[in-house]
């Protein structure tokens, strides 16, 4: 299964709830009838106070294939998205599409689509002295079970960013879930966060170009639609 990963943003002077009204209720259906979709999870970025917004939504869609990619950005439904940079609200410069292959690292209980736990998505380029494979094999095999270890974490999904021609914006996406706010905090103020998990990022991504975001999956359309 392929997993696409739209980071969109929106017009500098387009208002946010205008923008998330747009989203939800204009752009979420024309993507969850584009052809191939065997699901769809909308996300919403929560803004950090005294920050500059990177992104305003993400959205998540999984095809069976390359031929269903293919047969998705060709539909004339994905030219008039705002996955496409359509919209007088969306900014069609500054969106950033990823074509990954996800690896489960933890599973956790099935998150069921009325849930509405905290989750953050780091996306980060990897060391320039490091191959994508080589950072492959760090993050899977040595990272990815200490991060896995964190406590109270109900869920942790790598999404690697399949092989391109073009130098990628990034590299992969650590997607991880809690099953609440405290058990968020209590995980990232934890010693063993703090001084196992966060130092060994710099074993593997280039640290200053790593993009944290809080995320709200507030509006999920899950399908188990027939192959």
């Amino acid at each position: 299964m392929i997993h696409l990963i739209f980071l969109c943003k929106r017009r500098a002077d387009a208002d946010r709830s205008e923008f998330l009204r747009y989203w939800r209720d204009v752009h979420a259906p024309l993507v969850a009838g584009l052809p191939g979709v065997r699901r769809y999870v909308q996300n919403t970025v929560q803004p950090v106070p005294g920050h500059a917004e990177p992104y305003c939504s993400v959205d998540e869609i999984w095809v069976e294939d390359a031929a269903a990619v293919d047969s998705l950005m060709r539909s004339a439904g994905y030219g008039r998205s705002a996955l496409a940079g359509a919209g007088n609200l969306v900014d069609p410069v500054h969106g950033v599409r990823l074509q990954t292959i996800d690896h489960v690292m933890l599973a956790g209980r099935p998150i069921s689509a009325d849930e509405s736990l905290p989750k953050r998505i780091t996306f980060f380029k990897r060391m320039q002295s490091l191959s994508q494979e080589a950072m492959l094999r760090y993050w899977r095999g040595t990272h990815g079970p200490l991060a896995a270890s964190v406590p109270r974490l109900r869920r942790y999904v790598q999404s690697a960013m399949q092989p391109t021609t073009v130098e990628p914006r990034f590299d992969g996406a650590a997607q991880i879930w809690f099953e609440d706010a405290a058990a968020l905090q209590a995980a990232i103020r934890s010693p063993f966060f703090r001084e196992s998990v966060k130092p060994d990022e710099a074993n593997f991504i280039a640290t200053d170009t790593a993009l944290t975001l809080s995320i709200e999956e507030e509006h999920r359309i899950v399908w188990p639609r027939a192959a």
